[in-house]
């Protein structure tokens, strides 16, 4: 298996569970407490899974505990699937490393895998969660996890823990200098906003200066999308400067610098500028702006307006050209050109209607 195709499968394999909350308990490797409080079985012990899957399980479930900030996690997700790809393929003779160029051998070659991979995942996430903001939940289910000797820290010798410890320093090292600022926890370096923050519990807003230019919110009362209240100022610009952090699949003909005030701003896959308020593109830059306003007319439940949202009306519609905007999207009473379809193609029937007030449907 390539190495590409095997951090696919550590990413897949974390990203697919979406349990609220985690817990080793009695009889089961994995439990769950859902919305209304009550504790639901995930997997019984039984249940084979491979050691990447449980610590994956873990390290899901610290970023649950954490700040909301994709941009982060996106990155602790790729540093310890590669620590963890590092560890097995250590144990191979062909395939290739990401981070911690090693080879071993070992009479147990699965039980030494499982072994380093369990230190290069509990010193990684040490490290990374110690100072989480849900780090009084999070590190007792690393600790919960770690079924090895925590006491075994040496980077000396050929054994499956000094292994696993030195492919966590080995990226630790590294992640202390990919432009991510870890040590000042992800802030940003040199990127300020140019607009002053928007107080959307005020009407208008007159206080900004670049229409073209980002700008922050002022909230008396945030909570983020992990439910940590931010309370008061306004949220900064989540990782503006991240273009220069390495990433996993980006080759450096992918990328376009953009250079502003003397510091870098690399793009991959750069589309090029957006529409411009009084620029290129004013027409859809003022078209778009609009169409948030009236489309947010259309929130209302109560506004007694309903629509059939069943594939009898919704889809079979190409997709436009830029020119042919206008035309695909319905201005004022939301939604597209698409005109649904007749039958369902496997049983032959038409799709039942599924009537619905618009503003839930929209919101």
């Amino acid at each position: 298996m390539t190495r590409t195709a095997t951090l696919g499968i550590a990413l897949a394999s974390g990203l697919m569970m979406a349990s609220p909350a985690l817990a080793q308990e009695a009889g089961y490797l994995y439990r769950t407490i859902d919305a209304e409080g009550v504790m639901r079985d995930l997997a019984p012990r039984g249940t084979a899974h491979s050691v990447a899957r449980e610590w994956n399980e873990v390290l899901l479930e610290a970023i649950r505990h954490d700040k909301a900030r994709p941009t982060v996690h996106a990155r602790n997700l790729y540093h310890t699937s590669a620590a963890m790809w590092d560890a097995w393929a250590a144990y191979d003779d062909t395939a290739d490393q990401v981070f911690h160029i090693e080879r071993q051998t070992a009479g147990d070659v699965q039980a030494a895998r499982e072994e380093a991979i369990s230190y290069a995942m509990y010193r990684m996430m040490s490290h990374r969660f110690t100072g989480s903001v849900g780090a009084a939940v999070t590190l007792p289910l690393i600790e919960a996890q770690m079924t090895y000797d925590t006491g075994v820290t040496t980077l000396i010798g050929d054994t499956p823990a000094a292994l696993g410890n030195r492919i966590a320093d080995t990226i630790i090292t590294y992640g202390a200098s990919d432009g991510a600022n870890e040590a000042n926890d992800y802030e940003n370096l040199w990127y300020t906003a140019v607009n002053d923050p928007l107080f959307p519990d005020f009407p208008g807003n007159p206080d900004i200066s670049d229409p073209n230019r980002w700008q922050p919110l002022a909230i008396e009362f945030f909570v983020d999308q992990s439910g940590n209240p931010i309370p008061l100022g306004s949220l900064e610009f989540l990782s503006p400067e991240w273009g220069i952090v390495p990433g996993f699949a980006i080759d450096p003909g992918d990328i376009t610098m953009h250079p502003r005030e003397g510091f870098p701003y690399p793009v991959c896959h750069d589309p090029g500028p957006p529409p411009l308020f009084n620029g290129v593109g004013d027409d859809y830059y003022r078209w778009g702006n609009e169409m948030v306003v009236v489309w947010s007319s259309h929130l209302d439940p109560t506004d007694g307006v309903n629509i059939d949202i069943s594939p009898n009306s919704f889809g079979n519609s190409p997709l436009p050209g830029v020119n042919d905007w206008a035309t695909y999207y319905d201005f004022f009473n939301g939604g597209d050109s698409g005109t649904g379809w007749a039958t369902n193609p496997v049983t032959g029937l038409p799709y039942p209607q599924q009537v619905v007030p618009r503003g839930d449907y929209a919101r």
